[in-house]
């Protein structure tokens, strides 16, 4: 048996089948620019995982998809998607059982993100488990005893939309002075903008990275993380995303700014940091097992 697990990203979309020792093969990437129509995205996408499964020769029992969306309670409904226009109030699951004939899940792609953390890492899931990925924004998931925590609407974990103490730049969600304003890959572009015009941002912490600017950018990248920390108590932390695997990035400063800002004497003596791997098929997998997950409860109930 196999499942399809799909990765949507603003600019790729990852495909890839799990089987039930949680190996992927057949993984491809598809640009994800037609999902940006506000009329045809979600036709786009049938679109896409037809053409996909339709190249295949192998049985699929279900699709699970990571996007980079808020999204309802109950995981049926896409609420709203900032980077990719067409992706906005659609009742997703609905709509591709309808297609596909078969059972259909969804989740943040952050929360597969770290649910393939957990497996690749084999820890315990229980206690609490919180992951971070710092990138073009900052990505938060938190499982609390093997289960993700959602919140009464379905938008728990956005540590990246914490209020920042006179904070006046406008966010992405709206609202002025969130964190990621400040620590995020979007910020980082425009220190380099203002600061490096003539150094590539690939390269910026590695020519730059004793710059006290950078610095400080860095230091803020740690405050969130800190935060979490300071309001979970977490049994593991997982940190991944693309700022922190750039070339150069200086790691012992990042992990000592948590500790400056972690509680004392505890949960600060006491801190361990689990490093993501670099994979473009990471969010594949993590929905490959949240599918096989979802159809085990399924024949439990």
């Amino acid at each position: 048996m196999y499942v399809l697990g799909i990765d949507v990203g603003g600019t790729n979309i990852r495909f890839g089948l799990i089987n039930e020792d949680y190996e992927l093969n057949d993984f491809i990437i598809e640009k994800s620019g037609d999902l940006q129509s506000e009329k045809s995205s979600v036709n786009n996408l049938k679109r896409l995982i037809e053409n996909y499964l339709e190249q295949s020769d192998k049985e699929v029992a279900a699709i699970a998809i990571g996007f980079p969306s808020t999204l309802d309670k109950k995981r049926k409904k896409i609420l709203s998607t900032p980077n990719i226009r067409g992706l906005q109030n659609i009742d997703i699951v609905n709509i591709l059982e309808e297609k596909f004939k078969i059972p259909v899940f969804i989740e943040t792609d952050v929360n597969l993100l770290m649910i393939n953390d957990i497996v690749e890492a084999q820890v315990a899931q229980e206690g609490i488990i919180m992951g971070v990925y710092l990138g073009t924004g900052v990505g938060n998931a938190i499982a609390i005893n093997g289960e993700l925590l959602t919140g009464k609407h379905g938008v728990a974990a956005e540590l990246g939309h914490i209020p920042m103490l006179n904070g006046k730049g406008k966010c992405g969600c709206g609202n002025e002075g969130c964190v990621e304003v400040y620590a995020s890959g979007k910020r980082l572009q425009e220190i380099c903008t203002e600061h490096f015009k003539e150094i590539p941002i690939s390269e910026i912490f590695e020519q730059c990275g004793e710059e006290e600017i950078i610095k400080s950018f860095v230091e803020m990248l740690a405050l969130p993380v800190a935060t979490e920390i300071n309001i979970l108590d977490p049994d593991v932390i997982f940190i991944g995303g693309g700022l922190i695997s750039m070339k150069g990035f200086p790691v012992k400063f990042f992990e000592a700014a948590i500790h400056k800002h972690a509680r004392k004497p505890f949960p600060e003596q006491d801190l361990h940091f689990n490093y993501s791997s670099l994979g473009q098929e990471n969010g594949v997998r993590g929905a490959g097992v949240f599918a096989y997950k979802q159809l085990e409860r399924g024949e439990q109930k």
